[in-house]
């Protein structure tokens, strides 16, 4: 019996005796055999890796497995187990479990060998060990080991798999492994990946992780991972922005302000950016602050300027450059009463020296007006010069009109018309409308009264209500356009309510034009007194004409003479025409030649044809001053050089008849057809005869009959009307 004990303990080295000494010591003194001899066990027991062929011993030898388990466990098996290995074990009684044990436990590291994974790629035995060490417990491990799936380095580049340990981590308590294995669940393209992120999420806010029920809140919000509730999600970024947590505060905020999968509730939405403002770490809050002043400030909810002021200086002085930049526009605008405008400037300076480009042309501003601040123009030009080349559109603008009037710089023409073009490219309404007066009249690039149109149709189809008027002058003018009545009538409307009184009067006189029904001058009426009380002096000057005339409104001569003083006296030409007519024909006046040619004069001067037309005659006539032809002919061609319908008609005919001028029906003609353009019914009778007979035109009967019967149609009496 001693020698089927002692024999196969001689077969075995010195530390696996001293192993199987340490097993042996651990069985149940009632499981020792009462015979068997068995040396005194050592003090210490062995810590080199252990070798398959010892398991098999201890197997044959039936030491207990959680004892043997313990052993490898604690000094690593010697080299990774193979299938030959595996089987050696079970024909030496070893069952799944312990077999599924000894594959857990690590491999010497001097042993180890690297291995391909199911993908191909391959994991080096450093990793495999860290692997084993994050499934053991040591959860600190467990990054790194992910870091060497993310980076594919020692590890098959996988971020997958690197979630997985991060998840190990996350389970046993680790915050920042959630957050990163959250991070990449989030970011993969899979459903289930999002899936399980929603998972970790609602078990962190469970446990307390106020940024975990503000990311689950972004997952409800945006139905990834689990079904989308705007409800919930609210609910979710309320529990966390209640926590203090700033971010989730926003996040409500614009949930309940763009109404995404929730109705909106715009009270409610700046509450939560106010507690964004009042909670968050600087410069974040600041942020916050400047966002949630701009609101109140803005009327996004019911507007409160005192409370935006508080808010909004919080912000600024917390450094955000935005609100310094709203508070300045608040202040500006005389919406602090309790401020100087002068402190706009120091906010604007501030926010500017910050890289807002925008402050710097509102600081710009300030300083070319000089009112609140001492004026300083050169150093304007150059700060809105500096905010065009940043894309600030208004200011390319302002620096191109400075080009155009030569203020704080050399006048540039060609300059200023590039700063336009860049404005009005992008979408700047004002740029296009003032690029297009200088291509009407040839400013900076040739004169073009087709691109001065396509210029004021994009001004007007981008909100600059002027520019509506502008192209409806050109096609009432069939210039740059074909001649569209309509049109310009729906133009002058769009320009008119738009607030742009000028074409107000515009549209009344294209209303009244060609003997229009008395329900038509009625509402030109009502536009000419929209316009004067507008302070447009052209709409008090025809309003003083239909008083005078008694046409859509009653007659009142003395206070359309008082309106035709009143327009004169701010330039208006046309008025100063109609206060020289009343003044040479005492109508709501008394008679006063001198007076009368004094208003004739300043009204051609100013362009006015119809006032050039008064004064001729008055000189060809001889009344009340001296006959001078040759002066009188000189001031019809002027007067129709600016469409004048009367100087037209008289320097026409002239020219047609050879009177006390050459003759030359050519010209003739021309101004003729101006004078019909203008509604003189003379014009187009002498005209038609003239297109009748080709003198001075092509001959075309066809067109001479349409001039005849404009000439009958504005109230021309005559025989040929009568056929």
């Amino acid at each position: 019996m001693q020698a089927s004990v002692h024999a196969p303990v001689q077969a075995l080295s010195r530390s696996t005796v001293a192993l199987t000494l340490a097993l042996a010591l651990a069985l149940p003194v009632a499981a020792r055999r009462a015979d068997a001899q068995v040396a005194p066990a050592p003090s210490t027991t062995s810590t080199r890796p252990i070798a398959v062929s010892e398991l098999v011993e201890f197997l044959r030898l039936r030491f207990p497995t959680m004892r043997v388990i313990a052993q490898v466990r604690a000094n690593c098996l010697a080299a990774p187990l193979t299938g030959a290995d595996e089987q050696r074990l079970r024909t030496a009684g070893a069952d799944d479990k312990f077999i599924a044990d000894v594959r857990a436990s690590c491999v010497a590291s001097n042993q180890m060998v690297a291995i391909v994974d199911s993908s191909g790629g391959m994991i080096t035995p450093r990793v495999q060990q860290m692997q084993r060490s994050c499934e053991r417990g040591a959860v600190a491990v467990c990054d790194s080991v992910a870091d060497l799936y993310i980076e594919g380095i020692f590890a098959p580049k996988s971020r997958s798999r690197a979630a997985d340990f991060l998840l190990v981590a996350c389970s046993a308590g680790r915050e920042e492994s959630c957050v990163r294995a959250v991070d990449i669940l989030e970011a993969s393209a899979e459903a289930r990946d999002h899936q399980k992120a929603a998972q970790v999420l609602t078990q962190r806010c469970d446990v307390g992780v106020l940024a975990g029920c503000r990311r689950l809140g972004g997952q409800y919000a945006e139905g990834r991972g689990v079904p989308k509730d705007g409800e919930r999600a609210v609910a979710l970024y309320r529990r966390a922005c209640d926590g203090n947590d700033a971010e989730a505060c926003v996040e409500a905020s614009a949930l309940l302000m763009e109404g995404k999968s929730v109705a909106v509730d715009s009270a409610a939405a700046l509450g939560y950016l106010v507690k964004a403002c009042e909670k968050g770490a600087a410069p974040i809050a600041a942020q916050h602050c400047a966002a949630a002043g701009a609101s109140l400030a803005r009327g996004a909810v019911p507007a409160d300027d005192a409370r935006a002021v508080v808010l909004l200086q919080r912000g600024c002085d917390a450094g955000d450059a935005r609100a310094c930049g709203e508070l300045a526009g608040l202040i500006q605008a005389g919406r602090v009463p309790d401020r100087p405008v002068a402190q706009a400037a120091v906010l604007y300076d501030k926010s500017c020296t910050a890289g807002r480009a925008a402050d710097c042309a509102s600081l710009a501003t300030l300083l070319a007006e000089g009112t609140a601040v001492p004026k300083d123009v050169a150093r304007a030009v150059a700060l809105w010069e500096d905010a065009c080349t940043k894309g600030v559109a208004t200011a390319c603008v302002r620096v191109a009109s400075a080009y155009v009037a030569g203020r704080g710089v050399t006048a540039d023409l060609a300059k200023a018309t590039r700063l336009y073009r860049a404005a009005c490219d992008a979408r700047a309404a004002a740029a296009c409308l003032a690029l297009g007066h200088m291509a009407l009249r040839g400013e900076g690039q040739p004169k073009s009264p087709q691109a001065a149109f396509r210029l004021f149709e994009q001004a007007c189809a981008g909100g600059e209500t002027a520019a509506c008027g502008e192209e409806g002058l050109l096609v009432v003018r069939g210039l740059g356009a074909p001649r569209d009545l309509e049109r310009a009538r729906a133009r002058f409307t769009t320009a008119c309510e738009g607030g742009a009184v000028a074409y107000c009067v515009d549209l009344a006189r294209l209303l009244v034009r060609d003997g229009a029904p008395d329900s038509l001058a009625a509402r030109a009426v009502a536009l000419y007194q929209r316009a004067c009380d507008g302070k447009e002096p052209r709409g008090c000057g025809w309003l003083g004409v239909a008083l005078q005339s008694g046409r859509g409104v009653a007659p009142d001569p003395v206070r359309g003479a008082r309106l035709f003083a009143s327009a004169c006296e701010a330039g208006d030409s046309h008025g100063c025409a109609q206060l020289g007519q009343a003044f040479a024909t005492g109508t709501g006046v008394a008679t006063d030649h001198t007076r009368a040619v004094i208003s004739y004069e300043k009204s051609c001067t100013l362009g006015d044809g119809d006032g050039c037309s008064a004064l001729a005659e008055m000189f060809w006539n001889g009344k009340p001053m001296p006959r001078d032809r040759a002066r009188a002919v000189v001031l019809w061609q002027r007067g129709c050089a600016v469409d004048g319908a009367a100087a037209c008609w008289q320097y026409g005919q002239r020219l047609v008849k050879g009177d006390d001028v050459p003759k030359d029906e050519a010209k003739g003609a021309d101004a003729l057809a101006r004078s019909c353009d203008g509604g003189e019914a003379r014009a187009c009778a002498l005209l038609a005869e003239q297109v009748q007979a080709g003198r001075g035109v092509p001959a075309d009967p066809t067109r001479a009959q349409t001039l005849m019967q404009r000439a009958c149609d504005l109230g021309l009496t005559d025989r040929r009307c009568r056929k």
